[in-house]
């Protein structure tokens, strides 16, 4: 892809269909936050980091004709796949701009709702985009967050606990947090936000489920960038991939999916 990033995952094709389905999947979560926080007809919203797909489909629904929805992502390739799927469903009003969404040079305040979703888990400095959220909701207006925290035991498995340890291995190197989840509702705070709120989620994976998986296919995506790293020698990575597939193959095992944390705030 002609996009160099620091996104943790890549743009990879695999990663950026990887993403497309993810936004269905997470969609009923998605739904559930914008219930809490009363997204209603007529309203503006924002999303950064949208990707492929992100929440802009849910939000354009919920907006309404009367309303609108910008999404913001710095991939081209992935501007690309989230415009073409917005004009093949014949989704309106619905901007999707390639800009960075650490620094949008949108107007200030002209929000209602500014959202995010497993951004902040993949970039360095999410801070960035925590103050860029807060600038560009109105007074009144809200900034909600969904994220990602790695903080949970997986299993008794030498092979995941090795590729867990790389991950954040990786993580660290370049300056991005797994365990930002936690973080959130101090973030909202010091960002000047009132009335945070925090929401947990935790599913189970049952084998036929679309993210039982979803460890191995972060594996392969980040194959290149952690071998070309040195965190892992190639038999050794190839040996706990083999591994972790027999055990997520296993109806016995117990695979819960990473647990999220939405929390969100309103500006003063």
């Amino acid at each position: 892809m002609s996009q160099p990033d620091q996104y943790f995952l890549g743009y990879s094709l695999p990663e950026l269909e990887r993403l497309q389905r993810q936004a269905q999947e997470l969609a009923p979560d998605s739904n559930q936050l914008f219930d809490r926080i009363g997204v209603v007809e007529g309203s503006r919203a924002i999303e950064l980091g949208c990707g492929p797909l992100g929440c802009l489909e849910i939000l354009s629904q919920r907006v309404g004709p009367k309303g609108s929805v910008v999404g913001v992502e710095i991939s081209a390739d992935a501007v690309a796949f989230a415009r073409r799927y917005l004009a093949e469903q014949k989704i309106g009003h619905v901007e999707v701009r390639q800009s960075d969404g650490k620094a949008t040079d949108l107007p200030r305040e002209s929000f209602d709702l500014a959202t995010a979703r497993l951004v902040l888990v993949n970039i360095p400095e999410p801070e960035q985009i925590v103050r860029e959220m807060v600038a560009l909701v109105k007074p009144g207006g809200v900034v909600a967050l969904h994220e990602a925290d790695w903080g949970l035991e997986y299993g008794s498995l030498a092979a995941l606990d090795r590729l867990l340890s790389v991950f954040v291995d990786y993580s660290k190197a370049n300056g991005i947090d797994l365990f930002i989840g936690r973080q959130l509702p101090r973030m909202l705070q010091a960002a000047g936000l009132v009335d945070v709120q925090i929401n947990s989620i935790l599913q189970v994976c049952p084998l036929g489920h679309p993210r039982r998986m979803l460890l191995l296919q972060f594996a392969e995506n980040l194959r290149a960038r952690i071998l070309a790293q040195g965190l892992i020698p190639e038999a050794e990575f190839n040996e706990s991939i083999a591994a972790l597939k027999l055990h997520l193959e296993d109806p016995a095992t117990l695979v819960l999916d990473i647990h999220y944390i939405q929390a969100w705030g309103r500006k003063p």
